[in-house]
């Protein structure tokens, strides 16, 4: 049992290691603490743009809705004309009139 809580401790400490240089990369590289954490950003341009990144898919979407999927919710934006302008793996680009962006 005894080797077993050495490997164990033995694994974290390196864990936390590891943690702790791609802390101080992040840092150098002056990268915005939001997306390095994985937390989304959601960002407008009056009410006809909308930019999230940081989001894991689409759930739903029509012309009048989109739902879209996060790592810890997901986001429905409502209004008329929506299109998707641009989808990538971490972004995604919506135009149309935007009425209401709502985190579920």
């Amino acid at each position: 049992m005894a080797g077993k809580h050495v490997h164990n401790t033995t694994r974290r400490k390196k864990e936390s290691g590891e943690k702790s240089r791609l802390n101080g990369l992040v840092r150098a590289m002056q990268l915005p603490e939001d997306l390095t954490k994985g937390n989304i950003l959601v960002s407008m341009q009056g009410q006809e743009r909308l930019i999230v990144e940081n989001f894991k898919g689409i759930s739903s979407y029509t012309t009048e809705e989109i739902r879209l999927i996060t790592k810890c919710r997901k986001i429905c934006i409502t209004g008329r004309r929506l299109v998707i302008e641009n989808y990538s793996k971490e972004e995604i680009e919506i135009s149309g009139f935007i009425d209401k962006v709502e985190y579920l």
